[in-house]
């Protein structure tokens, strides 16, 4: 049976997800590199997906005419998620939502368009030869049953079917109904191997034992870009001529990196939050439920048409899926292979080199209850005065300090200290004021090994009125 063409779709899942990588990569995302990733998320793929969504069979439809209604529906989409963000500030930034929103019109357009073109090849098939839909189907089964029959060969009443060759030899042949047998317990190894490596993942992310090691990356990185995306396409796609190879490697990779924000968005709105074991949980149940359901509707498929992956000719089946095409066609499928590579190369660059943010020392000093105010400014002679003096190291690296207070141009504190990445101190500082006058206090925080040039710099202005000598602090001032 002739089957509809998914590549366009193919290749507006896969620019998404190139693009949205793109963008991710600090390296990239900078004018005027980004401008091509900008442009086909909020000009483009968000409008042909949607045009898809609306004329299943746009393919039919002219270049010029497909381009101009994607740019027009982009457009549309676009400053409707603007006003969104403006009327709703709390609303989340359009560089989630529109890919996201790209990623559903594409699996919605996917299934509009299997049950279109169906319907529009039985519609020719009725208009051409005058049969409806029920029609076929009967004379289908009574060509299959007819055809079976010829099969069948009795010898002496036996119940052994065979074959007779025109060399008059007589072979055994495989029974028809052991096929039919087989739907009480066939095994579904692919589906086997998702549930093991879902639940594989879930181990060695929580076990503190196995997280640090590189296993858990790579069955991290499986289970969002991979497990829960070939689950969906097991449990909507059954049977073995829904999709070829191409197509549901392709499926699975781009539903996963779909599914994976949904479920994200979704615990935002929950207690639980956006948070690592809220998400495993939620990914790998939804996973584990799928792989069930995709096992339970192959068991109800006849063995003949239900999908199993020969994982020794699997990869014969997916360079056979060339086979009859044009040399463009295999041109762009070649292309399409290596796009999917790309984006799922990048896609683990960003998450094994993730964003490096700016680095820098937060340095400050608070007041004696720990506050930004009530600083001890207005003094008298002898009374005593405390600070708390704040580092934080945000520096992405292990990184020491040198930390001066000088009043005066006499030193009332000097002091090394070493602090690990987001790692914070705060020091306490007592001094006694000194003789009456207005002074400064100075702060300096030098960055280990380079102890000339100063790093962070306060200063504190000090009114010391007269009186009698309290007593004696960390210094003088």
């Amino acid at each position: 049976m002739i089957k509809p063409s998914y590549r366009d779709l193919l290749f507006v899942l896969v620019l998404t997800v190139a693009s949205v990588t793109w963008l991710s990569i600090p390296v990239l995302d900078k004018y005027p590199f980004n401008i091509v990733p900008y442009f086909l998320l909020l000009v483009f793929l968000s409008g042909y997906s949607f045009l898809a969504v609306l004329k299943p069979l746009l393919y039919r439809m002219g270049v010029v005419m497909r381009v101009i209604y994607s740019m027009v529906l982009s457009l549309l989409l676009t400053v409707g998620v603007s006003l969104l963000s403006v009327f709703n500030p709390t609303s989340i930034a359009m560089f989630v939502v529109i890919p996201v929103l790209t990623f559903i019109l594409i699996i919605a357009a996917f299934i509009r368009r299997r049950f279109a073109f169906r319907s529009a090849f039985l519609d020719r098939i009725k208009e051409d030869v005058g049969f409806d839909e029920k029609q076929i189907l009967v004379e289908r089964e009574d060509l299959g049953q007819k055809l079976l029959d010829k099969l069948e060969v009795e010898v002496s009443g036996s119940k052994i079917n065979e074959k007779i060759e025109s060399d008059g030899k007589i072979e055994p042949v495989k029974d028809e109904k052991k096929k039919i047998k087989d739907n009480k317990g066939f095994y579904a190894w692919d589906l086997v191997l998702i549930g093991f490596f879902t639940v594989l993942s879930v181990v060695f992310i929580l076990l503190p034992v196995l997280s640090g090691t590189v296993p858990r990356t790579v069955l991290g990185l499986f289970l969002v870009l991979f497990l829960p995306g070939y689950a969906l396409i097991a449990a909507l796609f059954p049977k073995q001529g829904d999709l070829d190879g191409v197509e549901r490697l392709a499926l699975s990779f781009g539903l996963s990196i779909a599914v994976t924000p949904l479920i994200g968005l979704a615990l935002n709105y929950t207690s639980y939050g956006i948070r690592l074991d809220p998400i495993l949980l939620s990914l790998s149940s939804l996973t584990i439920l799928l792989v069930a359901v995709a096992y339970l509707r192959r068991r109800l498929t006849a063995s003949e048409s239900r999908f199993l992956v020969d994982f020794g000719g699997f990869f014969k089946s997916v360079g056979g899926s060339f086979s009859g095409e044009s040399r463009t066609g295999k041109v762009l499928s070649v292309i399409l292979i290596l796009s999917i590579l790309v984006a799922v190369s990048a896609t683990v660059y960003v998450v094994v080199e993730p964003k490096v943010g700016e680095s820098f020392t937060e340095f400050y000093i608070l007041g004696p209850n720990g506050m930004a105010s009530d600083y001890p400014t207005n003094l008298t002679s002898g009374e005593n005065g405390s600070l708390l003096i704040g580092i934080v190291n945000h520096e992405n690296k292990k990184a020491s300090y040198h930390l001066v207070v000088t009043s005066g141009g006499v030193v009332q504190m000097d002091e090394v200290v070493t602090l690990n990445n987001q790692q914070s101190l705060m020091i306490p500082f007592n001094f006694t004021a000194g003789d009456p006058g207005s002074r400064e206090m100075d702060f300096n925080l030098y960055k280990l090994p380079d102890d000339s040039n100063v790093y962070r710099s306060l200063h504190l202005w000090l009114n010391v009125s007269a009186s009698s000598t309290g007593p004696v602090g960390n210094g003088t001032v």
